[in-house]
């Protein structure tokens, strides 16, 4: 039961509809073997011994890999391209059916609603602020990426145009709280 829920979003539903405990679970090796064939597959040998294993993750453990916070940053990053991806995927709907102009203001707005949306989500869970924070800092890491892609290189530019974003975002988040 476990691992059919874990593949839900392997199969086309949202991974927004998973919990980030899940998502950090995830084995891709599960995902595939489960999406391609009902048959059960031979195990493959191990490239490594358990021992090795073994140590390996004990010392992740003990440097902090599996920490709340550390699975949260990974996580985020497979929870916030869901959002990103969203204006590419419905680029068509946004430009012609929405009037939207084809610029990085609304690639913003677009991923900011759905980072929204998915901070709703969040909240209910038990490490629901710190998945959000660790998401939205994903957003203003992405989106000052793309500033600088469009020949912006003024770092004070930059910073302003950041600060300006993150006040749109506590504004609407005051407006309208997760």
């Amino acid at each position: 039961m476990l691992a059919r829920q874990l593949v839900k979003p392997a199969l086309g539903r949202s991974l927004i509809r998973c919990r980030p405990q899940q998502l950090s679970m995830v084995n891709t090796s599960l995902l595939c073997r489960y999406a391609s064939s009902s048959t059960p597959e031979e195990p493959q040998p191990s490239k490594y011994s358990n021992a090795t294993k073994k140590v390996v993750y004990g010392l992740a453990r003990a440097m902090g890999y599996y920490s709340t916070g550390s699975t949260a940053i990974r996580s985020s990053h497979e929870l916030y391209n869901v959002c990103a991806r969203q204006w590419d995927t419905n680029k068509d709907f946004y430009i012609n059916k929405c009037n939207l102009p084809d610029n990085f203001q609304s690639w913003f707005s677009v991923t900011q609603l759905h980072v929204w949306m998915l901070m709703v989500h969040l909240r209910a869970t038990d490490q629901g602020k710190l998945y959000i924070q660790e998401v939205v800092n994903r957003l203003f890491e992405d989106s000052e990426a793309r500033i600088r892609e469009h020949d912006i290189t003024q770092q004070r530019m930059i910073d302003n145009y950041i600060k300006d974003l993150r006040h749109r975002l506590s504004v609407r988040r005051a407006v309208h709280p997760p």
